[in-house]
């Protein structure tokens, strides 16, 4: 009876020892996994910024703006060399690496492989760096003497630059103010600028312009609706204290 009994008891021992080595086996197996995907998104990071720190420099250095979308050799050409040491990786999973210049998101698709980043989604595995202000307004605003009499006249312009890709929805003239003086525009009219960071205010007959670089102030009207950025829920053109006109120089 007591052998029988000793023999129950080792297979119970036997069981439970079992089971606390399962446990703790997949305890250290999801541990592993766990290490595996932060090493990953460590390592995507990582590369993100290179890539990001790239861009910043290119859109420093260039007249125009970055708009690769695919952090590939065949897309990139003298891009590597100039601004890149070296060709780009591809991401932990084996996809190169993305670029949206519209929102300004250097990103992998993570390990789903689906780009989400770029949508109004809830949840996403993307491993993004946004490189643009999270603001959308006018970092900048320059008088052009198109006709070089030194003279404001109809014949000039104003460049825009925005601190984030501009839609324009048809935008006027009466879309902006100016102060020293007021209404200092003319009839002006709102054009496309070169890039999507741009745009003109040309002037038009039958109003002349009458600002002062240098001095004359210019600000979007509040709640402007034609200008907006190309974030998924697009905002409007903010204003920004204290914004002068300057002459572009030569």
């Amino acid at each position: 009876m007591k052998r029988r009994f000793d023999k129950g008891f080792a297979l119970i021992e036997l069981l439970v020892t079992l089971l606390i080595i399962s446990a703790l086996l997949i305890f250290a197996i999801e541990e592993y996994r766990r290490h595996i995907a932060s090493t990953r998104i460590t390592r995507a990071r990582a590369d993100i910024d290179e890539l990001v720190k790239a861009v910043r420099l290119y859109n420093i250095k260039e007249s125009r703006q970055f708009e690769t979308e695919v952090f590939s050799p065949q897309a990139l050409g003298t891009f590597i060399g100039t601004y890149l040491e070296k060709e780009p990786p591809r991401d932990p999973w084996g996809v190169y690496y993305l670029h949206d210049a519209k929102q300004g998101i250097v990103f992998s698709c993570g390990p789903d492989g689906r780009p989400q980043t770029t949508n109004v989604a809830s949840e996403s595995d993307d491993i993004a760096v946004y490189y643009l202000p999270h603001s959308f307004f006018i970092t900048r605003a320059e008088y052009v003497d198109a006709n070089l009499n030194n003279l404001v006249d109809i014949s000039d312009y104003i460049e825009l630059t925005f601190s984030r890709p501009a839609q324009l929805r048809e935008p006027m003239g009466i879309d902006f103010e100016t102060d020293l003086p007021k209404k200092a525009l003319g009839s002006a009219v709102v054009r496309p600028g070169d890039n999507h960071f741009k745009a003109r205010i040309d002037f038009a007959p039958p109003l002349a312009p009458s600002l002062v670089p240098g001095q004359t102030k210019l600000f979007p009207r509040q709640y402007i609706e034609s200008i907006v950025d190309y974030s998924p829920k697009p905002q409007r053109l903010g204003r920004v204290d204290n914004l002068v006109i300057e002459k572009r120089k030569k």
